[in-house]
């Protein structure tokens, strides 16, 4: 009878097995398309930040070019002001110029009017000099009188000869000023071309900065059209592993049915038969005894390197998630390796194939690299201690419509 359990056991195992490996397939394909869909999003997120990086960059020329533009703009307003002012200066120094070329004239009109009056009158003292002294002789009453009547011709003479004198440096300081205000007007001719010259290569300058400017706009506007690109195809990438996310869930929902309606069918064999075997002992005075076994609510076997692989997936999973909602994944875990269907160890439990997509997908060693958030590490410790909050051994997104106890963005089962 006892051999007839056995074989019977056997067989009930082997249909578990078998079934087990029927779904562990199709489980298998769909943690494949996920681990490839995590990696995919992966390298994707790292081009996209990398696009937004050449975004940044591209925005810091474009500003640095406006910096430069700007003191460029400055630079035509002081020029342009300078020969405003080179202008007014001009005008102001052609009208000296006018004015002064008036004042010489008329100082040399009055130098020859001078001059010729002055010719008259010696002239006429030299000429007729001997009229002259007779009359000073004949109309003079005494020797002073002579004296003073001829000191009186030479001071006439000498004041002529002074006023032409006078006339004449007058003439000269007017024609040096004319000169001068030439010579400044000329200066002045020549710091407007030089001016004139500057706000062109100012102008050039401007321009070929906004040609500059015009084009690294464009090329931010192509940059983030590859961010947005990027973007685009992520939401689409995440979307497809949520999708894969509700299949995985729903085929290891169908696997724990079929595992428990196989445990439960095992169980009443295996009570069928010990039935059989207690009445078979009984009418042979035999006696035997059964032993029953489970997984008590208490903490599990653990160390340093659990704890931290724990809170790294709990990150993974739920770090945006309440407390309550990153104990329950946690739970999870550890319910797993209390389980008999999974590994017994922690490490076990976690890098088991098919399992966690963050563990495919590379993030959860990003995370392990780094370290877990307190409250993820919190949570951790909890679960590993006995503080379970959840009996399932399973969990997925809310939003992939498999029933089960929802706590914030995941379903438990």
């Amino acid at each position: 009878m006892k051999k007839i359990f056995l074989k019977n056991f056997v067989y009930l195992a082997m249909g578990a097995v078998l079934l087990t490996v029927s779904w562990d397939a199709a489980a298998s394909q769909t943690s494949d398309k996920l681990k490839n869909t995590g990696k995919k999003i992966n390298e994707l997120e790292e081009q996209k930040e990398n696009a937004k990086e050449k975004v940044g960059s591209l925005k810091e020329e474009e500003n640095q070019l406006k910096g430069e533009l700007s003191e460029l703009n400055q630079q035509l307003s002081d020029v342009s002001a300078q020969m405003n002012d080179l202008e007014i200066q001009i005008t102001e120094k052609e009208a000296e110029i006018e004015t002064t070329s008036r004042e010489l004239k008329e100082a040399e009109g009055t130098k020859e009017s001078q001059y010729e009056s002055m010719k008259l009158r010696i002239r006429f003292i030299y000429e007729n000099g001997g009229i002259d002294l007779a009359s000073v002789f004949l109309g003079s009453s005494s020797l002073a009188d002579i004296l003073n009547r001829a000191e009186y011709v030479e001071d006439i003479n000498r004041y002529d000869r002074q006023m032409l004198d006078a006339y004449e440096e007058t003439c000269r300081q007017i024609s040096q000023k004319k000169k001068d205000l030439q010579m400044e007007e000329k200066e002045l001719v020549v710091m407007q071309k030089s001016m004139e010259q500057k706000k062109e290569e100012v102008g050039s300058l401007i321009a070929k900065t906004q040609q500059s400017i015009q084009v690294k706009q464009d090329e931010i506007s192509d940059a983030q059209e590859t961010v947005n690109g990027y973007e685009a195809q992520i939401a689409k990438m995440k979307a497809y592993e949520e999708e894969l996310e509700r299949k995985k869930a729903e085929e290891a929902r169908k696997k724990a049915v079929e595992q428990r309606k196989a445990e439960e069918k095992r169980k009443a064999e295996q009570k069928k038969e010990t039935e059989k075997q207690k009445e078979n002992n009984e009418g042979s005075g035999g006696s035997g005894s059964t032993g029953t076994g489970g997984s008590g609510g208490g903490p599990v076997t653990s160390n340093a390197s659990d704890l931290a692989m724990l809170a790294a997936l709990v990150e993974c999973e739920a770090g945006g998630e309440s407390y309550e909602g990153q104990l329950a994944v946690a739970s999870v875990v550890v319910n797993r390796v209390r389980s008999g269907s999974f590994p017994n160890t922690v490490s076990g439990v976690i890098y088991q194939g098919g399992q966690f997509s963050p563990v495919a997908s590379g993030r959860f060693a990003v995370v392990l690299a780094r370290g877990a958030a307190a409250s993820c590490t919190k949570a951790a410790g909890a679960a590993l201690s006995g503080g379970t909050n959840v009996s399932f051994l399973y969990f997925c997104r809310a939003s992939s419509g498999v029933e089960g106890t929802v706590i914030g963005n995941h379903v438990f089962y």
